[in-house]
Order: C-alpha cells, then sequence, then structure tokens
C-alpha cells in the first residue's frame, strides 16, 4: 500500500511537472523571445521600462552607430511639448548616430550602476555610455526603497553579477545598497548562486521575469518607428536648431516669467505656489548615498573600458530659490559631482549647471525644454563623433 501511495505521489509531482513544463512552453511561444525586434524599426527612443530592463531587446535593437543613454524621466518629454527631443533630432535624420535610451522615471544612479554593468556583458557600441545626472536626485535621504522596488530588474541584476569585468568590490558595494533598499536575499543569493536553493530560486527568477518582459515588449515592439535611413547633412545644424528653439520656446512660454511651458505653469505649478514658499528650506543635498551611486556608476565603466559622458542637469534657478533650497546648496551639490567625475578617467562632463537661471532650458522646473535639449544633443553628438 505504502508502495502504491509513493508511485501515486511521484506520478503526480510527474504530470505536475509536466503541465508546468507545457504552459511555460506554450507561454514562450506566445510570446516572442526578448532579441526579436521588428526589421526595419527603431526603438532607441521607446521611453520604456520594459526595454530598459531587457538587454536582449536593446543588444538587437542597436547598430555600430547606436549611443546607449542612461537617463530617467526626462527620457519621457514628449515631442507635442518639446519639438527638440531626440526622436525628433536624431530619430528623422540619418547623421550616423541612434540613440538607445535607458531607464525611466525613479532611475537613479543604483540602477544605472546595475544597468551599465548588464548591457556592457552583450557589449556597449564604440564602448561609449552617456548617463544624465539630476540634481534632485541627491535630495537628503537618498531614493526611498518602495519606489526602488518598483523598478529593481531580477535579470538586470543576473546579468550584472555574471559580469566578469564589473569588479568585484563594486558587486560588493552594490549587494549592500540593494539590501538597504528593501530587495531581499533570496533574490540577492538567486543572482550570485552558492547553494542548490540559490540555483533553483534563480532559475525561477529567471523564467518568470523572462515573461514577464517578454509579455511587456509586445507593447514596445508596437511602439517603434521607421529606421531613418535618408540622406542628410554631415552634422546637424545645432545653430539653426537652437533658433527654432527659442522661437518654439517663446510661443509656449506666454504666461509666466520663467520661461516654463504654458499649461505646466498655469495647471500645476501656479496653484501650488502659495504653499511652495519657503518649504524645503531645509534641504541640504548632502545627506544620500547617491553620490557614492555615482562613484559607483564610474567606476563600473572605467573597469570595463567605457568611455562615459556625464550630462549635468541644472535645477529651476528661479524655482528652487523660492522654495528654500538656495543656490549656495545647489553649488555644493554641483562641486560634489564634479569633484566625482574629475576622480574618475575616461570622462567627459557636459556641465550645464550655469543654465539655472537661462530661460526655455528647462520647460517645466526639471526636464530640458526647448533650448535644453538642444544643448544637450549637441554634447552627445560631439561626444559621440570625438569631439566633431
Amino acid at each position: 500500500m505504502e508502495n502504491r501511495t509513493l508511485h501515486t505521489r511521484f506520478a503526480a509531482l510527474a504530470i505536475g511537472v509536466a503541465v508546468a513544463v507545457c504552459a511555460i512552453a506554450a507561454i514562450c511561444l506566445l510570446f516572442p523571445a526578448q532579441s526579436q525586434v521588428r526589421d526595419g524599426m527603431e526603438y532607441g527612443y521607446v521611453y520604456s521600462g520594459v526595454k530598459s530592463s531587457s538587454v536582449d531587446f536593446a543588444e538587437a535593437a542597436m547598430s555600430d552607430e547606436s549611443l546607449v543613454v542612461f537617463g530617467s524621466s526626462e527620457l519621457s518629454t514628449p515631442r507635442r511639448l518639446v519639438p527638440q527631443v531626440p526622436a525628433a533630432v536624431f530619430g528623422e535624420a540619418d547623421y550616423g548616430l541612434r540613440l538607445m535610451l535607458v531607464g525611466e522615471a525613479f532611475d537613479q544612479s543604483l540602477w544605472h550602476a546595475i544597468a551599465l554593468g548588464a548591457y556592457d556583458s552583450a557589449g556597449l557600441p564604440g564602448d561609449k555610455a552617456v548617463i544624465i545626472v539630476t540634481p534632485g536626485w541627491f535630495a537628503d535621504g537618498g531614493q526611498d526603497a518602495e519606489t526602488f522596488k518598483t523598478r529593481f530588474s531580477f535579470s538586470l541584476y543576473q546579468r550584472f553579477c555574471a559580469n566578469s569585468d564589473v569588479p568585484a568590490e563594486a558587486k560588493d558595494y552594490i549587494r549592500t545598497r540593494l539590501a538597504e533598499s528593501g530587495i531581499d536575499a533570496t533574490q540577492l543569493d538567486a543572482a550570485t548562486p552558492t547553494l542548490p536553493q540559490d540555483y533553483l530560486n534563480g532559475l525561477t527568477f529567471g523564467v518568470l521575469d523572462d515573461l514577464k518582459l517578454r509579455q511587456g515588449l509586445l507593447e514596445v515592439r508596437d511602439k517603434g518607428t521607421n529606421l531613418v535611413t535618408s540622406d542628410a547633412p554631415a552634422t546637424p545644424d545645432f545653430t539653426a536648431l537652437r533658433a527654432e528653439a527659442e522661437k518654439t520656446a517663446a510661443e509656449m512660454s506666454t504666461n509666466n516669467d520663467w520661461g516654463l511651458e504654458d499649461a505646466f505653469y498655469a495647471e500645476q505649478l501656479e496653484p501650488a505656489l502659495a504653499d511652495l514658499a519657503g518649504s524645503r528650506a531645509d534641504e541640504t543635498y548632502s545627506d544620500t548615498p547617491e553620490y557614492d551611486d555615482l562613484s559607483c556608476f564610474l567606476d563600473i565603466a572605467d573597469a570595463c573600458g567605457i568611455e562615459t559622458l556625464v550630462v549635468l542637469s541644472p535645477e529651476m534657478g528661479p524655482y528652487y530659490d523660492y522654495i528654500g533650497i538656495g543656490k549656495d546648496v545647489r553649488t555644493a551639490c554641483y562641486d560634489r559631482v564634479r569633484s566625482i567625475v574629475a576622480s574618475h578617467s575616461g570622462v567627459t562632463l557636459a556641465d550645464f549647471s550655469d543654465r539655472e537661471y537661462e530661460k526655455y532650458f528647462l520647460y517645466d522646473i526639471v526636464h530640458f525644454g526647448w533650448t535644453g535639449w538642444v544643448d544637450v544633443e549637441q554634447s552627445i553628438y560631439q561626444f559621440a563623433k570625438g569631439g566633431a
């Protein structure tokens, strides 16, 4: 009787495993592999966390002319508000440069450090990369754990850990920071397995994450645009682009003196101004691990032989003066970023911190605006072309 019971249990287990395997196989057939992209389509300018977390998809969508740009919410700015965004400038003319935008809102230096190591495992075209650094990342207290956990990608972290070019010190630092950010030890151990259960968990997490990314990429593939192959001038005419940007900005910013887009000012900022006065006077931009996270990103870039452009975004001077984060606090933040950049080899700094009071450089209080994107794109183009 006991043998029959044991045989029954094994049979049930075998059937269960077979059903699970068939189910996974069916799902895999329904959702194409991450590496599948549509011929003749451009995906570099699609703003998507799913795309950013899929190295296989990005690798398949890139060419030798591609340059990976790590960033945050500024990558989401639509061209209806700022017609000078990269999708319009580089995505609609063939200048021999295609951008692969990686990241979305709430992705900061820790996330980017992991992504950099993961993307390097596949090889970055030209061994170059760009990171857009936002001063708001350095707010006291650092990024809260719950926000970070919404953006953590097991797939990226697993590939990061598997990259032998990433120094052990950087891997140890990242693991510690992930634990501090609320990522549970089971996932951390699964990405660097030593025990049998770690390997099993790694397989489970990997399969589940793969299926989630495959499903999400179905929508991403529909957002691609036709790949531009038409002739264009040898280089973008940034002088003409900036003149057009100033004209557009003047037409879209008419109800405020700060050079902000009309709807943003009228609907989001103006109603809150009375409550915002002096509201962040205690902010120091000093009590945060973000500076060490940025340094780790550059450590990884150096170790992997990746030449890096750091784009330092300004804050909106008049607005931050108004809410109480004084120029001295902001200057100290910029200085620390400059110091970190200067302490690493192979890093170029595009420093726009002196544009805090320049109208139209930002279209809201944080994100690049009409002239801002033109100047940032010029710095990216020159970096990609070796100072051209």
